[in-house]
């Protein structure tokens, strides 16, 4: 299988990801690059709201309840921003600022630029379409899909009733199951596809809509907000290698566009949106699907934006101050206050309870607090080579920032997003790490693909700054000179050419700078994370989850186990990724998985007797009849036990039905009465 067969299934992935959210955004009216930068965060929210509903409606999971809701949501923008028009008097009347077709254009080629980039670095780090990461978390992912194929419900309430426990945020769970369904593809190529897409399409959309609500819609912000989206190793690339971390990679790709339209909504940005009460029910629109990807990136969105609330709200105090007296001035500071209490209130309470168990939030610290803060400002976490491109780049979007003065409470969400970085990587294990990082199970690499995400915009404002030395003065020697020509009787004849020899030369120098700015970025940062991550998911006859010879056995159990048929087998080696790539269940479908009651003892020991009354209830209720033994070396190079299984087959319960090397399928003859 080639990438050029996965053409269908990357269109379909396009649909999915764009059309409901586009359909609400042009019902809405938004304009310009917010259309389609807002777009796959507005489809995240219809696709996971739907899959939760769809349970309680009597619908199982397809297509059809995305559509309903996609209709509704489209109703609801069309009625707000008819009542918008309505209000302001110009009903049926376009909007008096004209989308920029220019601004636009140089936002398609940014984001052409950056898939390019972005993609072919994954495309070489996954190797084959159907290669899937053969590491810890993938084992519960892929079988998470084929979970929601076959129950029907792609619900975040129910989804991790896999495992026997709680519910999970299965929006990207949601997302894979449909193309899967509907393109009719496997699962691994169908995650694939859909990563690529957030990665390289989803994710640089949103990085050039953030850098253009902050400091405008010029041209050269597009442009560098889109190289500088692919210049980064901890993110995109690191969290498709690492865990894998696949929802919260979701939730991270999503973040700018989220923070993007929250700028606008607060009245940050130079270039607003039309309508503040249209940008808060986007708003709206699209936390449900950041939330339903991973709650942690819901609280990063909040810690990112406190700055700039506070700024708002000092603001609007000061205003209030200045502007009313007596009586209406007490008024406004009483209301003004509780807001502030009542805002703090929420946040501190979701801020304990999107917290997991401390048992699960086990990383430890990982370097000196002094390394911590050079990567943060070196673009370099987590042991990534520096940067130096973007670091530069950094440092002089900073330094312009507070020379300016415009958008300062923008280094104050850079240094919200530093902190909790330097804490995770280097504070003390203790109750003040605990706190503040604990929402990111204490993980270095989760904080550090935040860090793209805030350094970006700043990087952005560097480039630009470079891009006004060099070419302003530049062009003032080229208009002097043509000053000069037009000085004489025969240059009026040349103004035209004059117009086009300045133009030729902006062309020339700009796509000049682009490619001085991509080649700049590409470089060690960005291929240590492809390399790593082409390591994760590479097939080989000693790779750590499913080797070349388990992967063939795996191949062939339609052939030889019933579809009604349950395996039993030892998870920690691959085992259960028979759920996924060949739909046949085992009794444990995810390393952590509870064990079905009764089995015990066909896992651990000790052996069964052949009709043995304390655990041939579960086998037949159960329906287990094979073992499926892929040996005792883990996904993590150990040897976790499950000596049980060897029992039974030393002591003549299982008979050999299929081998390939080392891989082999038993029957299970236990219980056969």
């Amino acid at each position: 299988m080639s990438w050029f067969d996965q053409v269908p299934q990357f269109l379909l992935a396009l649909v999915l990801l764009f059309i409901p959210g586009l359909a609400v955004a042009v019902a809405a009216r938004l304009e310009g690059l917010r259309i389609f930068a807002l777009a796959p965060g507005i489809s995240v929210s219809i696709v996971a709201i739907s899959a939760v509903a769809a349970p309680f409606l009597g619908l199982s999971w397809s297509l059809l309840p995305v559509l309903g809701t996609t209709a509704v949501m489209t109703g609801l923008a069309l009625a707000a921003s008819f009542l918008v028009a309505r209000k302001s008097n110009k009903v049926g009347a376009r909007h008096s600022g004209r989308p920029q077709w220019s601004v636009l254009a140089v936002s398609a080629v940014s984001v052409i630029l950056a898939a390019v980039l972005v993609s072919r670095r994954l495309i070489k780090a996954i190797g084959q379409p159907e290669s899937f990461s053969q590491t810890f978390d993938n084992v519960f992912h892929l079988n998470a899909i084929r979970y929601i194929l076959d129950t029907g419900s792609g619900s975040s309430l129910t989804l991790n009733a896999m495992t026997g426990a709680s519910s999970y945020p299965a929006a990207w769970h949601d997302l894979v199951s449909l193309l899967v369904s509907v393109g009719g593809g496997g699962i691994p190529a169908s995650v694939n596809v859909v990563n690529i897409v957030v990665a390289a399409l989803v994710w640089p959309l949103g990085c050039i809509y953030l850098a253009q609500a902050i400091w405008g819609n010029r041209p050269a912000i597009c442009i560098s907000a889109g190289v500088l989206s692919a210049a980064f190793g901890a993110f995109p690339i690191s969290l498709l290698d690492f865990g894998v971390l696949y929802p919260n990679f979701l939730a991270v790709a999503l973040l700018p566009l989220v923070v993007g339209i929250s700028v606008e909504v607060l009245g940050l940005s130079p270039a607003p949106i039309r309508s503040r009460f249209i940008g808060v029910l986007v708003l709206l629109a699209v936390l449900p699907g950041l939330s339903l990807a991973h709650p942690s990136a819901a609280m990063a969105w909040i810690a990112m934006m406190t700055p700039a609330a506070a700024y708002v709200y000092v603001r609007l105090v000061a205003r209030t101050l200045a502007s009313s007296r007596g009586r209406r001035r007490a008024l406004n500071l009483a209301a003004l206050v509780a807001v502030l209490v009542g805002t703090v209130m929420v946040v501190r309470l979701l801020w304990n309870l999107v917290r997991p168990p401390a048992e699960a939030a086990f990383w430890p610290p990982v370097e000196t607090t002094g390394q911590a803060i050079g990567e943060v400002i070196a673009s370099s976490a987590i042991g990534r080579p520096v940067g130096w491109a973007v670091l530069a780049l950094t440092l002089i979007g900073i330094y312009v920032t507070i020379r300016s003065r415009r958008q300062l409470w923008w280094l104050g969400t850079y240094a919200v997003v530093g902190f909790l970085f330097v804490v995770v990587s280097s504070f003390p294990a203790d109750q003040f790490r605990m706190y503040w990082t604990g929402i990111w199970y204490n993980d270095p690499p989760r904080l550090a693909a935040l860090l793209p995400l805030v350094t970006i915009p700043l990087a952005s404002r560097g480039a630009v700054c470079i891009w006004d030395l060099f070419f302003k003065s530049s062009v003032r020697g080229m208009e002097a000179l043509q000053r000069k020509r037009l000085a004489r009787p025969e240059g009026a004849a040349t103004d035209r050419a004059a117009v086009r020899q300045v133009a030729t030369y902006s062309t020339v120098a700009g796509l000049l700078m682009v490619l001085a700015l991509g080649a700049a970025t590409q470089r060690a940062n960005v291929r240590q994370a492809q390399d790593a991550m082409a390591g994760s998911y590479r097939l080989a006859a000693d790779s750590p989850l499913v080797s070349q010879d388990e992967l063939k056995l795996i191949d062939r159990l339609p052939n030889e186990v019933p579809k009604d048929a349950v395996l039993v087998g030892n998870p920690w080696n691959g085992s259960s990724l028979a759920y996924a790539l060949a739909d046949r269940k085992l009794i444990q479908l995810h390393i952590l998985s509870a064990v079905p009651e009764g089995t015990a003892a066909l896992l651990n020991g000790p052996t069964p007797a052949k009709d043995d009354p304390a655990t041939c209830p579960a086998v037949r209720k159960l329906n287990i009849d094979y073992i499926l033994d892929f040996g005792h070396r883990e996904v993590h190079g150990r040897d976790n036990g499950y000596k049980g299984l060897d029992n039974l087959i030393a002591s003549g319960l299982a008979t050999l039905e299929d081998s390939e090397g080392e891989a082999k399928l038993y029957k299970l003859h236990l219980c056969d009465s």
